[in-house]
């Protein structure tokens, strides 16, 4: 039985010991998600002689701040299977959005469904 006892809790140790290892980030997924980190403005002609612009700020604690005329949008921003995932958080609810994107340019243009960013 003591025997027993003993195979018993070297197996849960190694178990944990296994599995204490699957929670971990990969240097490639802190690269990608660095990448986001600054402010990327998109800037559009309004047709009245003056320009307009969109801007992320992406922050290294996984915040976000969209900015466009006459809104801001603040939440969270991941990397979940190659795509862009954005969080916000309306009247008490989660809204997801979950986008494509291409960093170009030296890291410098970042187009998220068609819309092309530069890096400020």
């Amino acid at each position: 039985m003591k025997k027993q006892l003993v195979i018993l809790g070297i197996l849960t140790l190694l178990v944990c010991v296994g599995l204490s290892g699957c929670f971990r980030l990969s240097p490639s997924y802190t690269t990608e998600k660095n990448k986001f980190v600054g402010t990327w403005t998109y800037l559009y002609p309004s047709g009245h002689g003056s320009n307009y612009s969109f801007t992320y700020q992406f922050f290294s604690n996984g915040n976000f701040s969209f900015h466009k005329p006459n809104l801001i949008t603040n939440g969270t921003f991941d990397i979940i299977d190659g795509k862009l995932w954005l969080v916000t958080n309306t009247n008490g609810d989660n809204d997801y959005g979950k986008y494509s994107y291409v960093f170009s340019e030296n890291n410098t243009k970042l187009t998220i469904e068609g819309t092309t960013y530069t890096k400020q």
